[in-house]
């Protein structure tokens, strides 16, 4: 891998730690706002498909819709085959929560479930990133 790939790499796996670290710190609080720890998994999931993408030296593409890149990723990591469904509840935390009129109300049930769908994602992805 080269350089500059190998730190483009490094970047986009900095940024998603950065969104689990700020899922982690939502968590930690009582008030612990469910649309914010959704979007922030959402987005650790994104940045760790991207940072995959790169080290492929396959151009991520700008979106948010998890499925289109777990479709690039699958040659690549070939767990993310049984998860394109899945993903599809993490994507509408990355853009519908983020304007008014367009969120619905996320419960705390709802909300663990996306931490735990991350984590999987998280765990897939990191391991991939680690070869």
């Amino acid at each position: 891998m080269s350089d500059e790939i190998a730190q483009s790499v490094r970047q986009w796996r900095a940024k998603a730690q950065s969104d689990w670290t700020a899922v982690e710190i939502l968590l930690t609080n009582e008030e612990c706002p469910p649309d914010a720890v959704c979007f922030h998994c959402q987005q650790f999931v994104e940045k760790l498909l991207k940072a995959v993408l790169t080290r492929h030296r396959v151009e991520a593409p700008r979106t948010h819709d998890l499925r289109r890149l777990i479709q690039l990723a699958k040659p690549y990591v070939q767990e993310l085959s049984d998860m394109a469904d899945s993903s599809d509840a993490l994507t509408v935390h990355g853009v519908e929560t983020r304007y008014p009129g367009d969120w619905h109300h996320i419960t705390l049930e709802e909300m663990n479930e996306m931490v735990v769908l991350s984590r999987k994602f998280g765990e897939i992805l990191l391991a991939e990133l680690d070869k």
